[in-house]
């Protein structure tokens, strides 16, 4: 997660075993969320490097082996190559299932609402850490969350703004390295919902995830019926 620079690193830090349905791929280079027992929910372009057959994530714990990969239907790959990427509608959305179903730890639940603009959102990631000035300083593989606040959303995605301070949220940020296929989540009355999966950003050329950049994340409430008819919800 990439903060505001007038905040301190260890503020951003968090226990993981306080977010146990949050999970990583190929040793914390890209997220994913438990949404399931048996499945998780992660960005397509993500999903599209993982192995057959030969790799497994860390849930509260233990290991557990990756079965099925279902990457949504209208994902076109050629999407990631375009220069300054634009606002398609490509959905860049995956759900990837567990042999062994996940004992003990409780899936997060879909938001399914229209109403995330202007709502402000909870970040996780244990890819690259920094700040809006210096973007990177570390890649530990700490988990850490940001906030934002939703600023605009379209048929598929939430977008917002990374504002520099005095503007943006207490502890505003964005996705960086690492952070791809990770959850933005609303909390309702205490009870945290997936409204997004890190995506892509819109950089106006500058460096990934600095201040002015222009963060995209998948917006779940337009695909819970693929996910839910896909993973037998």
């Amino acid at each position: 997660m990439i903060i505001r620079h007038d905040r301190s690193d260890r503020e951003c830090l968090v226990d993981a075993a306080d977010w146990p349905a949050f999970t990583t791929f190929f040793n914390g280079h890209a997220a994913a969320t438990l949404i399931a027992p048996r499945w998780l929910l992660t960005a397509a372009h993500v999903a599209t490097l993982i192995p057959d057959g030969r790799l497994s994530v860390p849930i509260a714990g233990q290991r557990h082996k990756l079965g099925r990969v279902v990457v949504h239907p209208d994902f076109r790959s050629e999407w990631e190559t375009e220069d300054e990427l634009e606002e398609a509608d490509v959905p860049d959305l995956a759900v990837v299932e567990l042999l062994t179903p996940v004992e003990d730890v409780d899936p997060v639940a879909l938001y399914e609402g229209d109403g995330e603009c202007g709502m402000v959102v909870t970040l996780l990631g244990s890819g690259e850490s920094g700040n809006g000035l210096r973007h990177v300083r570390a890649a530990d593989r700490h988990l850490r969350r940001a906030t934002n606040r939703i600023d605009a959303v379209t048929d598929h995605w939430l977008v917002f703004n990374f504002d520099a301070p005095p503007g943006g949220t207490e502890l505003e940020g964005v996705s960086g390295q690492g952070d791809s296929g990770g959850p933005a989540l609303i909390n309702d009355d205490g009870r945290w919902l997936l409204a997004g999966v890190s995506s892509w950003q819109k950089t106006g050329r500058r460096p990934l995830s600095t201040y002015g950049c222009i963060e995209h994340y998948t917006r779940v409430s337009r695909f819970v019926s693929w996910i839910s008819a896909t993973c037998n919800l």
